[in-house]
């Protein structure tokens, strides 16, 4: 992933956008100019990011609507760069038969909108060896350098610890006669094989910025798993850090009256509604790993892998911290499944998941039987472009997205501004389950970690004294 300074990191921004108005739905201000208010802003501000840390940048846009030649110069003056290429493929949606139940849906070929997320694979596959990276979101995603450096550290640390991790484990039989699914589940540390880590991803987690606390404030409950914010190496207790995904140039901010983006949103403003502790588990990676993964939360998803695939993890709630009825939501529930609004990956990355990671591929062409009709069937917008083909179960990748915990600011580095801001008031009815703030979710995670450590010491010692005793 090193590129020297003659060749430069060459990265495809890939923006996928249903509208150029927005419509009224999901607390948007219908009417609203998007293209002028979101897509340019954003993808201004993404894209001088990127090339302040030295990266070549293209930007490829895929339209549902007509991209007027107005509107084209708008964007073309926004990037105000020569040498930032501008591609664009509108009127992009996808032809098809309507799947949804309803009168005459089948009788006649119309727009499949929800097809729409999944015409990025084709740009991708056409210029796959044209671009060391890529990166592809919905239009109100903000990516920056920052995400795309740390996501070639870790994916660089995870490529470097598979160089010289066993094909099967040494110090504990992956599949023995008595061995359960729930032991290895619960199998929070020790090796990796070469396959377990070639499943590994970076992954990433969507926030907000709280705009109205008062109206639309975060959850009061925070539950039993406390906060812990004070961190190994630091001298006072530390926070998430929002310049890394939330910090806007001026002309970035004032761009939406409608969504208020604040310049400079302080840590105690991110809020986060698409995962919770109480689903959310641990890892210890190997002795071999740097600190940059020494523990690595696991983000939800994978199911129902085979036995040698399992990375087991300590649960949250590993000694019934929330009750002794509960039981541990399903790994693809929807309100803790991280959905992350677009993924960016390396071409290496992209090759290894179309050639041996994902079921019928990952790129296009789109074939039975795990494709039907071309890659048009029901999977929706979320299953494209918000990365869950990735990482479930159902005709897909089964990736297990890590994110770094020993360190605040390379946790802050996963985490991405869904600029929108509309989250926060559109599932107000879910506020006390859903809405957590980001230094919350860190904090009890760190104070799972801290506990998961005391175990592990415990462990080791008793190990340590039975095989003394045997000397």
């Amino acid at each position: 992933n090193k590129k020297s300074e003659a060749q430069p990191l060459r990265i495809l921004y890939i923006i996928t956008s249903l509208a150029e108005y927005n419509s009224g739905r999901r607390h948007t201000e219908k009417g609203s100019d998007r293209l002028q208010e979101t897509l340019i802003p954003v993808v201004r501000e993404g894209v001088m990011s990127l090339l302040s840390f030295g990266y070549h940048v293209d930007v490829f846009l895929i339209c549902h609507w007509t991209v007027q030649p107005d509107r084209l110069a708008l964007i073309r003056e926004a990037l105000h760069r020569n040498d930032v290429g501008l591609e664009y493929w509108d009127n992009a949606t996808p032809l098809g038969y309507k799947l949804e139940k309803g009168p005459g849906n089948e009788k006649y070929v119309r727009e499949i909108t929800r097809a729409l997320a999944r015409q990025h694979r084709f740009v991708m596959k056409d210029k796959l060896m044209d671009y060391d990276f890529f990166a592809a979101f919905e239009d109100d995603m903000m990516i920056t350098g920052h995400h795309v450096h740390q996501h070639l550290l870790v994916a660089g640390e995870l490529a470097r610890l598979k160089a010289i991790a066993p094909d099967v484990p040494t110090d504990v039989p992956l599949t023995t006669a008595t061995t359960t699914r729930n032991q290895l589940e619960r199998r929070y540390h020790g090796q990796l094989t070469k396959k377990q880590l070639s499943r590994m991803m970076p992954g990433l987690i969507r926030v907000e910025v709280l705009l109205d606390e008062e109206h639309f404030p975060a959850q009061n409950n925070t539950g039993p798993i406390p906060i812990d914010l004070d961190f190994d190496g630091y001298d006072e207790t530390v926070e998430a850090h929002p310049e890394y995904c939330c910090h806007l140039q001026n002309a970035t901010s004032a761009a939406s009256p409608s969504s208020r983006r604040p310049m400079q949103p302080s840590s105690d403003k991110l809020l986060i509604w698409e995962t919770a502790i109480i689903a959310l588990g641990i890892h210890k990676m190997p002795d071999e790993s740097s600190r940059l993964l020494d523990w690595v939360l696991l983000q939800r998803g994978p199911n129902n892998a085979p036995s040698t695939d399992i990375i087991g993890d300590y649960y949250s709630g590993r000694h019934g911290e929330f009750g002794t009825d509960h039981r541990r939501p399903n790994p693809v529930k929807g309100m803790y499944l991280n959905n992350q609004g677009g993924w960016m990956a390396s071409r290496d990355q992209i090759w290894d998941w179309h050639t041996s990671a994902c079921p019928g591929g990952f790129l296009p062409p789109y074939d039975a039987p795990h494709y039907q009709l071309d890659g048009k069937d029901l999977r929706n917008v979320e299953y494209w472009s918000g990365g869950l083909q990735l990482f479930t179960n159902q005709h897909a990748c089964q990736l297990q997205r890590i994110i770094p915990l020993n360190d605040p600011h390379a946790f802050s580095k996963h985490l991405i501004y869904h600029t929108a801001n509309n989250k926060q008031r559109q599932l107000t009815n879910k506020r006390e389950l859903r809405f957590s703030k980001v230094n919350t979710l860190l904090g009890q995670l760190n104070a799972v970690r801290k506990k998961a450590e005391q175990e592990l010491k415990k462990e080791q010692q008793q190990q340590q004294k039975k095989k003394e005793q045997k000397g």
